[in-house]
């Protein structure tokens, strides 16, 4: 009788046994080749590379950040430089600036993001962009050489950065270049027709030959008394502007004011002696003013070496016979006959005078020649005659 444990022996070898007939040709010493679960973890490497992408992505897109925000406060500087500026200009109290030419956008940089976020900066007028060397500090600036360098990947995650920085980079010019700059600012300025507006100051002496002119202008105008207004301020303004002087004074002796004409003639004549124009109207005043000694006497003022020696004479011997002074009018008869020998009224005058101081024999002589020259009236030729023949017998 088999026991148990040989029974489970038995069966267990017969097993084996069947397991060995269902797999002929050693089937089961072949290598196995590795299943398909095993190529899994190469389906990672596409995440892992969508994981480096997006860290570039956000690295790029924080370094544009910063760059924008440099960017920003840079224009926010060259706008606040910008009014200053434009106020200056406005108030003509400034040199004009430099202007710094904007160089082209990068080919691949887009515009709208300029455009949209800078619209003071983007639209500020020709003539008035500067550069900002010497308004803003140049901690603020970015330099050039770093702008070369920086990669260009990925173009579309920071849009005209690039470009912008460059416009806004401001290394340190020399006084040459300044000088040259400004120069070619000013002509900027001319060519977009900015120009500042400076108020042009008269001096006294322009502004009262204006008014000189106006008082004239007036004056042919008929408009009297805005003439004597602004002959008035022509003096005030330059006292030495002679002319408005003598014309104020002619307007006040034209309208009977000669007490007016009277006081401006003696201020001109007490300020500039030497000016005996004035003398000479003065004593026009005074004759109208039935003033005949006073007039005799400022007349004595002008030389007879002087240009006006000869009108002297003429209202000196006029005036010396109305006040008898028969000598004084002889002199100026005398002065008169020797400058104009064939004007025979100077030698009646000269008779009449010596005849007045009973210089007879003089007096013949004078009447012969006035009546032996043209442009006596009837009237005086018969006084002539008739006074020639009452002193015929007299020696």
């Amino acid at each position: 009788m088999v026991s148990q444990g040989d029974g489970m022996s038995v069966i267990n070898t017969m097993l084996k046994d069947l397991d060995k007939r269902q797999q002929p040709h050693g089937l089961d010493e072949l290598p196995v080749p590795p299943l398909q679960y095993r190529q899994a973890p190469q389906s990672r490497l596409p995440w892992l590379l969508l994981g480096l992408l997006s860290l570039l992505l956000l690295t790029l897109g924080y370094l544009a950040w910063e760059r924008y925000a440099v960017l920003e406060r840079t224009n926010l500087a060259l706008q606040q430089d910008n009014q200053a500026l434009t106020q200056e200009i406005a108030t003509g109290n400034s040199t004009p600036p430099v202007k710094s030419a904007a160089p082209e956008a990068t080919p691949g940089a887009s515009k709208a993001p300029s455009e949209s976020q800078e619209p003071s900066a983007s639209k500020e007028p020709t003539g008035l962009v500067t550069t900002q060397a010497a308004a803003v500090p140049e901690s603020k600036t970015e330099p050039k050489t770093e702008l070369k360098t920086e990669p260009k990947t990925e173009s579309n995650a920071e849009p005209s950065v690039e470009s912008k920085l460059v416009v806004k980079s401001r290394p340190v010019a020399k006084p040459q270049a300044a000088a040259e700059a400004q120069a070619s600012t000013a002509k900027a300025v001319k060519q977009t027709g900015t120009m500042a507006v400076t108020e042009v100051k008269l001096s006294p002496e322009a502004l009262a030959e204006k008014r000189f002119s106006q008082g004239k202008s007036a004056q042919e105008g008929g408009q009297l008394s805005q003439a004597a207004t602004d002959f008035s301020e022509a003096i005030s303004l330059n006292p030495a502007l002679h002319g408005a002087r003598q014309h104020l004074a002619a307007l006040y002796y034209g309208q009977g004011q000669l007490g007016e004409a009277n006081k401006v003639l003696e201020q001109g004549l007490a300020l500039y002696p030497g000016e005996f124009d004035y003398a000479l109207m003065l004593a026009r005043v005074l004759q109208a003013q039935d003033d005949s000694q006073g007039a005799l006497a400022v007349l004595g003022k002008i030389p007879d070496d002087h240009l006006l020696a000869k009108q002297k004479w003429v209202m000196q011997s006029h005036l010396a016979q109305q006040a008898s002074a028969f000598t004084l009018a002889e002199e100026s008869y005398r002065r008169l006959a020797r400058v104009e020998p064939n004007q025979a009224k100077w030698w009646m005058g000269l008779a009449y005078a010596l005849d007045s101081q009973q210089k007879f024999t003089g007096a013949k002589q004078a009447y012969g020649q006035a009546l032996g020259l043209p442009g006596l009236s009837q009237q005086a030729s018969d006084f002539i005659q008739q006074r020639l023949a009452q002193l015929g017998d007299i020696e």
